[in-house]
């Protein structure tokens, strides 16, 4: 998935959300708590359309971001219960 995928993925799931909330008359209550099962599926979707592109967002930005502002705290700074720095494999 890339950016533009993410993005379009997160719209669609907006759209979803917002349709049952939009034109209610499309979605009758079928359930016997005058539920609509249309109206929860598209919004059960439209979230998990929204997590897949909110996540693919935080793994390709904010974890690589972290991981360079977090690189480049000196070891002096770092703590005692700090993990220690993988050693450079020789021949990598």
């Amino acid at each position: 998935m890339n950016d533009s995928n993410a993005l379009i993925f997160s719209l669609i799931g907006t759209a979803m959300e917002l349709l049952p909330k939009a034109f209610p008359s499309w979605f009758p209550p079928t359930g016997c708590d005058q539920s609509s099962a249309r109206a929860l599926w598209l919004c059960v979707m439209g979230a998990v359309q929204i997590g897949l592109g909110l996540a693919h967002f935080f793994r390709a930005h904010a974890v690589p971001a972290a991981a360079r502002i977090l690189s480049a705290v000196p070891d002096e700074t770092r703590g005692p219960l700090a993990l220690p720095r993988p050693r450079a494999v020789a021949g990598h």
